[in-house]
């Protein structure tokens, strides 16, 4: 997707920096959206990485977005995770946690 997209700004991205645990949705041959599950330490995963498909109407990217979640929830039960975290400011897939059942957790990250 990165490629069709021409994502200059974000060539970094490689297999190499990816987790090895992603889905991606298709329609046909094309990719609608995809989405990474990250083990981290104490038994967790973190859901992260999620990109969609500007060429698909917004129904179509929300619709492959529930797949590509269903889909990491699913291999994250099978792994035995502990629970699963999420961290972004984005309002869409804050909506979308709570359909999941996420708890949302209003805490400061610090960074450098």
């Amino acid at each position: 997707m990165l490629e069709s997209q021409k994502c200059n700004w974000i060539q970094h991205v490689s297999y190499k920096t990816l987790p090895k645990i992603g889905y991606i949705a298709m329609l046909g041959d094309q990719p609608i959206a995809a989405g990474f599950l990250r083990r981290v330490e104490g038994g967790y995963g973190q859901l992260d990485t999620f990109v969609t498909n500007p060429h698909f109407g917004s129904k179509m990217r929300d619709e492959g977005l529930n797949k590509v979640v269903d889909a990491l929830l699913i291999e994250a039960k099978d792994l035995d995770l502990i629970g699963i975290i999420a961290i972004t400011q984005d309002s869409g897939i804050i909506e979308r946690s709570k359909k999941y059942g996420f708890r949302i957790i209003n805490q400061v990250l610090i960074a450098k």
